[in-house]
């Protein structure tokens, strides 16, 4: 009853995802830019390599981990260990895959994703399930009850927690409760267009009435699921339907439907390459003609079984079979045959009985081994009372170590606050400075709106009065413009490049449209340095200062910007191919000093290079 639990996760893990060709996802994924995005491509990349190579798709989400937590990226971190664990539970390896999955569920309540956090507890309780920790499955699977219930479009998520938890009930054979939950799982997606696990909960149904000796009931199900598989090209689940209907037939001992039925089973696990599979068929197909006395097509199935097992190396399996084949050849009157594998049978049973004796010498050999180390500790335990006395004068020492390393960190803290204090005085004080370019340019960019509306309430001409409100229309964007600059510098958790970096890309974009110049802005190192409040704002403002100088004068069709970082100092170039200017008798005319100044407040310098009709090119330099 209980299937592979991966099937599951598997369908859950990517469900809603697109299938991406794997040349698309791993194309350039080394060279690609480290961010949010390659993150997703190294999880897709995994899921598209997972039964094909394994451990390929294990690096790959392994390398997505890395990355994601590199980047603080909470949702990418939670994927990928949710994928980890999933491959580790393809291998049956659930200690492991539990391991992930709870390291994935505190990220999936961080990212704060319903969709997520119910997968995950989906993910859990399964994984709990082939473990046997039905409790604790259960109470996961109530979990992700109460998050899908919260989801807009939950057909499917509430399918899959119910054909869990009938799973659960099945492996504690409470068949009851099982079947309720098939039925209720099997509404849900009855809502969806997922068919193929209506397709399954149907088959899930099938195997628990063939479970209950009710194989009549099982029949109509499982041919539906094998329709529905059908259409789907589903060949994984058909060869599970048709060995369910083999069975089913079986019980109602319809023998020739059972054959017939083991056959398609087995012709699709050839298509796909499952031998194994195969083979545990064509045991079950031994097993049922010896019951009826066919020993010939016994002995041929159970020939086919014992000959995939001999390959796989499958020494238990190997026993088992062996043993139906001596019983088939002795029925047969082929005693010479009957001895081979009752012989086989034999060798293979004590090769298992000694494994188990190793193993069991195994485990007493390491008791006796504990016992000895009781008798050394013993030992030690002597010594250690005959060192009580040095160990105390060795901690009278260590607290007087202790001592002067506790007055050491004190004086580091100290050192450590005054710094952040003084770090803080900085803070205020350009926050100070920042309130007084409010009041002074906004503050007077309001005063003067407010003397031209009252200009305009007065009785003028129609053109007097188109001036007026033109003006004040400038005014209110110019002030707007300096209210959202000075609320941006301010801005709690705006102190990153990335967003110094847009806001120059945004303004250099609206002053070229405006005068008709193209901008060319190439700012991508700019983007790797982290900077302070203090850094962002005078940089800001020297780009706007120089930018707007030669919007307006230069009379260049084409101004480049530009950032470089080389020896942990930033530059920032703006050129233009303009008319230029004489640096001397420019310099006050155009704000080039309080640029100057400006720069210098970075702790860094200004560079002004301009012939006339030769264009102009300003850098800033600053250490960082």
């Amino acid at each position: 009853m209980l299937k592979p639990s991966y099937c599951l996760l598997l369908a859950l893990l990517f469900s809603c995802r697109s299938l991406i060709a794997q040349g698309s996802l791993t194309n350039g994924l080394e060279a690609a830019r480290d961010d949010s995005n390659k993150v997703m491509r190294y999880w897709k990349a995994g899921a598209d390599t997972l039964y094909q190579n394994g451990q390929a798709a294990m690096n790959y989400f392994r390398a997505g981990f890395a990355l994601a937590q590199k980047l603080d990226y909470t949702s990418g971190m939670e994927r990928c260990l949710n994928a980890i664990s999933l491959t580790f539970s393809i291998n049956s390896r659930y200690d492991s895959a539990l391991a992930y999955i709870n390291l994935a569920i505190p990220y999936a309540i961080k990212a704060g994703d319903i969709k997520r956090l119910a997968l995950a507890y989906i993910n859990r309780a399964d994984v709990l399930t082939n473990t046997s920790s039905y409790s604790a499955a259960l109470k996961d699977c109530d979990t992700a009850v109460q998050y899908a219930e919260k989801l807009a479009n939950n057909s499917d998520a509430l399918g899959r927690i119910y054909g869990i938890i009938a799973d659960i009930y099945v492996a504690q054979e409470q068949y009851g409760p099982a079947e309720m939950n098939i039925d209720k799982s099997l509404q849900y997606f009855l809502r969806t267009t997922n068919r193929r696990m209506v397709a399954q909960m149907l088959s899930d149904k099938a195997d628990l009435y063939n479970i209950l000796e009710q194989p009549a009931k099982a029949v109509p199900l499982l041919k539906e699921a094998i329709r529905i598989g059908d259409s789907l090209d589903d060949k994984e689940n058909l060869a599970a339907y048709h060995i369910g209907l083999q069975e089913s037939y079986a019980r109602m001992n319809r023998f020739d439907e059972s054959r017939k039925s083991a056959m398609r089973a087995i012709n699709i696990c050839k298509e796909i390459g499952n031998e194994r599979q195969a083979a545990n068929i064509y045991v079950n197909l031994c097993d049922v003609e010896q019951k009826n006395k066919n020993y010939k097509l016994a002995i041929e199935y159970g020939e086919k079984a014992f000959r995939v097992y001999v390959s796989t190396r499958d020494t238990l399996r190997q026993q088992i079979v062996a043993a139906n084949l001596a019983e088939s050849y002795q029925a047969d009157n082929n005693p010479e045959q009957a001895y081979k594998y009752l012989k086989l049978s034999k060798e293979f049973g004590e090769s298992l009985m000694r494994k188990q004796f190793s193993e069991e010498a195994t485990t007493l050999q390491t008791a006796f081994q504990v016992k000895e180390k009781d008798k050394a500790i013993q030992l030690l335990n002597k010594e250690k009372e005959l060192q009580q006395q040095r160990l105390r004068q060795q901690w009278y020492m260590m607290m007087g170590a202790s001592m002067i390393a506790l007055l050491a960190l004190t004086g580091a803290w100290l050192l450590f606050n005054r710094s952040k204090l003084r770090q803080r005085m900085k803070e205020l004080e350009l926050r100070n400075r920042i309130a007084a370019d409010l009041h002074d340019e906004v503050g007077s960019s309001l005063s003067s709106i407010h003397m031209l509306s009252q200009m305009a309430s007065q009785k003028t001409n129609e053109t007097a009065q188109h001036d007026i409100l033109s003006r004040m229309s400038a005014n209110a964007k110019e002030t707007m413009d300096k209210m959202g600059d000075i609320v941006w510098m301010i801005k709690p958790g705006e102190t990153e490049a990335g967003s110094l970096v847009q806001r120059m890309e945004h303004f250099a974009y609206e002053v070229g449209s405006s005068k008709n110049i193209e901008v060319a802005v190439q700012l991508d190192e700019l983007e790797k340095v982290k900077l302070s409040i203090d850094q962002r704002r005078n940089i800001y403002l020297i780009f706007k200062e120089a930018l707007n100088n030669a919007a307006k004068y230069s009379g260049a069709k084409k101004i480049d910007i530009a950032s470089s970082l080389k020896n942990r100092e930033l530059q920032v170039v703006i050129k233009d191919e303009g008319n230029g200017f004489d640096h001397a008798s420019a310099r006050k005319g155009n704000g080039l000093d309080n640029m100057s100044n400006r720069a210098a407040e970075l702790g860094g310098k200004l560079e002004i290079n301009s012939l006339v009709n030769k264009g102009a090119t300003i850098m800033l330099t600053l250490p960082v």
